[in-house]
Order: C-alpha cells, then sequence, then structure tokens
C-alpha cells in the first residue's frame, strides 16, 4: 500500500516502495510507445497491465487517463483520475492538515500523487465543477506554496465561475507581485464587480502597461486563434498568451458592462 511518510516538521512524501522495480522500467517504455512513437494503443495495454500487477501505481493510471482524455473518452479519463488520486489521499494520516503540512515538488515521488490531483482539478474546472476544482487547486497551492504547477493562475477562474469574486480579490492582492494576467486582470475585473473601480482603474492601468496584448484581445469583436498557438504553452506578453487568457477568463469579463468599459477607457489612455 502507498504510504505517506513525514520527513521533517510539516513536511512529507510519499514512498513508493511497493512498486516494484521492474515496473519502473515498463512505465517508461509505455510512455515512450506514446509519446515518442505514438503508438497508443501498445501504451495502453502496457499501462492496463502495470495497474493490473500494481493498483497503486499512480504515475500508471495518470496516464491511462491522459489517453482516454487525449481520445475523447472524458468518463475514462474521469474514473482513472479518480482512482489515482485515490490511492494517493487514502494514503494521508490523520496527522496531515492541508493547511499546515507540506508537499514539496522537490521530492520526486510526490509528484505523481500531486500531477493527477492537478489534472482531476482540470477536468473538474473544464466540466463546470467549480467548487471540487476549487478545493483540489486550493489544497494544492497551500501544501505547495512554491506552486510549481500553477495553480495560482486557475483559482481567479474558478472563482468566478463560482461567482465569488471577492475571494479573487482576496488571492490576487496575496499574489500581487506576480504579473501574469490571470493575477493581474482577474484582479481588476473581480475588483469593478465588488464595486471598487478605482482601486480597479489603477489595477488594470498596471496591466494594461505590462501586457497590452491582453486588453487588445479581451476587447476585440471577433477572436483568431493566432497562427502556431497551442494548449498549455504561451509566450509572455504574445498574442497567444492573450488569446489564451481570452478563450478561459473572457466570458467572465463579457458579464461586466462596468469592466469592459473601464478597460476601453484605460487602453485608450495608453
Amino acid at each position: 500500500m502507498m504510504k505517506l511518510q513525514q520527513v521533517d516538521k510539516d513536511e512529507w512524501a510519499f514512498s513508493d516502495d511497493t512498486i516494484p522495480t521492474e515496473l519502473h522500467d515498463e512505465f517508461d517504455a509505455a510512455l515512450d510507445a506514446w509519446q515518442d512513437e505514438g503508438k497508443v494503443a501498445v501504451a495502453e495495454k502496457a499501462l492496463l497491465g502495470i495497474v493490473t500487477r500494481c493498483p497503486d501505481h499512480i504515475d500508471a493510471l495518470h496516464h491511462l487517463a491522459l489517453i482516454y482524455k487525449e481520445g475523447g473518452r472524458e468518463a475514462a479519463a474521469f474514473a482513472y483520475w479518480q482512482a489515482a488520486v485515490g490511492v494517493g489521499l487514502r494514503a494521508f494520516p490523520d496527522e496531515f492538515s492541508w493547511q499546515r503540512s507540506r508537499l514539496d515538488w522537490g521530492f520526486l515521488e510526490n509528484r505523481p500523487f500531486m500531477r493527477a490531483y492537478h489534472a482531476l482539478g482540470l477536468w473538474f474546472r473544464e466540466h463546470g465543477h467549480h467548487a471540487d476544482a476549487i478545493e483540489v487547486f486550493s489544497r494544492l497551492l497551500a501544501v505547495c506554496p512554491n506552486d510549481n504547477l500553477g495553480t495560482r493562475y486557475i483559482l481567479p477562474e474558478c472563482w468566478f465561475g463560482a461567482g465569488e469574486p471577492a475571494k479573487v480579490v482576496t488571492h490576487c492582492q496575496a499574489h500581487g507581485d506576480d504579473g501574469g494576467p490571470d493575477i493581474q486582470y482577474s484582479w481588476g475585473l473581480a475588483l469593478v464587480m465588488c464595486g471598487k473601480v478605482e482601486s480597479a482603474k489603477q489595477v488594470l492601468e498596471g496591466a494594461v502597461s505590462r501586457l497590452p496584448l491582453v486588453a487588445k484581445e479581451l476587447l476585440k469583436k471577433t477572436h483568431r486563434r493566432p497562427t502556431g498557438y497551442h494548449d498549455g504553452y504561451v509566450s509572455w506578453g504574445g498574442s497567444d498568451q492573450a488569446y489564451d487568457y481570452w478563450q478561459r477568463v473572457g466570458k467572465y469579463w463579457q458579464t461586466s458592462e462596468k469592466a469592459m468599459h473601464l478597460l476601453t477607457v484605460v487602453a485608450r489612455s495608453r
């Protein structure tokens, strides 16, 4: 059975001693077949064989979910992400605290669970289960403040979806030194929604100054996917970053006439 062990004060790490050594090589071979050679069926068969022999293999369960997601099999992907996360959560002892304890990304053994939990959160977000997504991403950010998975950028979108702009404001204030659009632009939008228009104006002036293409994209009447755009990969300050933000958060901007008007004023003043 997978174990989560305390390695220092409030510091925890998974132990994968239950996974036979030979399965590591089989797992790597399965990923090579899928990612390098495009042999999806071969990889799926190999990964299924691994989880049959070792049901606690979080990484194998997670990658099966990725394969099913890529193939449009949403229900299967969700089931395997639930299974992967379930293995990890069952290993958590009563002493572990989601508010106080830490799961450091630097421990390689922690990464399979954290990746799977993050992927499950993304599935919740994509399917409109905002409360579930918020729980996942809030937990991940709490136990890994270094935020190697970038959950701080996803939470504002989820809180907008849940109709909680005040939480977006609190979150973005805490991460105010981060210049990303999911912090700065979302902060401005949330402030308008909370009736703090003057504060929103100051935040948006800084956001538009740093990332003008985001404002331009939000204010467009029609939106075209940039050439060479790849989901999950954006260049800082580029049109792809602007399009990515609009694609995810633009619908919440459209719900606020005041926010769109303020953004127009700020953008024109530049």
